[in-house]
């Protein structure tokens, strides 16, 4: 792969003040097969400041993904700078285990806490991407995503109990909390079509008996309103949300047209 179409295929938002010490940044970076996104935080503003994507094509296997990674880091300025820490998002397949019963988890397995550590997201990320990003940033912790966003879910301080959807652009997460609190369910369901969209997102809340003419349906993730899957959700739900971004982050000058429900699990990602 040439500069040139590392360039091309590269696109960003913000930039990085040369007065900000690497030393008080910290790095938000997921990568698969489609892309490598990544957040860059000051803990001493509180605000997101930069933000870099790069869309991969064709890539055959992981060993080849991993090369991709290797090259876009060597040629990436931000990317090789000393972060006080480096969060990788996994965005893998998951289960769910209650925290009691951890001592049937798989040994090679991940677990981390969520929904106020009382359940466990089970999680395998692939051994080489993760000795390989592992081997690239220093300070890591490594996450599912999913699991600081249900997290982050869970206490946020509302009496509708909204359904969430979480879209990505060939699954989406269904996550549902009863109105007391509890995680009633949380599925990850692969999709080609927005007809695909639909139908899960339709057979989940009939399932927990959502009510569609009267409780909200909150989107975050790689959606607009115009995207047919939006066209397809406001035919079927009253209430149609976007998630707002969580207090007391702050976006930089340079987001004030980007909506904030984009990417909004790894923004909010945290260990």
């Amino acid at each position: 792969m040439t500069s040139a179409q590392l360039k091309n295929a590269f696109s960003a938002i913000g930039e990085l003040d040369a007065s900000l010490q690497p030393s008080s940044l910290q790095l938000k970076i997921s990568v698969d097969f489609s892309g490598i996104r990544y957040f860059v935080y000051t803990k001493t503003h509180q605000q997101i400041v930069f933000f870099g994507q790069y869309t991969l094509h064709h890539i055959a296997s992981e060993a080849e993904l991993c090369e991709r990674i290797q090259r876009i880091v060597e040629k990436d300025d931000v990317l090789q700078l000393s972060f006080a820490e480096v969060l990788i998002g996994v965005d893998t397949t998951y289960s769910l285990l209650p925290a009691e019963l951890s001592f049937m988890k798989d040994p090679e397995s991940h677990a981390d806490a969520c929904v106020h550590n009382t359940m466990l997201l089970l999680h395998s990320p692939t051994p080489l991407l993760e000795q390989t990003l592992r081997s690239l940033f220093q300070n890591t912790t490594l996450i599912h995503l999913n699991a600081s966003l249900v997290r982050y879910l869970a206490v946020l301080e509302r009496t509708d109990a909204p359904l969430y959807v979480q879209v990505s652009a060939n699954h989406l997460d269904v996550i549902y909390f009863k109105p007391d609190g509890t995680l009633q369910i949380m599925n990850r369901y692969a999709y080609k079509t927005a007809s695909d969209f639909i139908y899960f997102v339709l057979l989940v809340a009939e399932e927990i008996g959502f009510e569609r003419e009267t409780t909200p349906l909150v989107l975050l993730g790689e959606i607009d309103i115009q995207s047919k899957v939006y066209d397809l959700c406001y035919r079927y739900f009253r209430h149609i949300e976007f998630m707002e971004k969580p207090e007391p982050m702050q976006f930089a000058k340079a987001f004030d047209l980007y909506p904030k429900h984009l990417h909004f699990p790894l923004y909010t990602l945290h260990a």
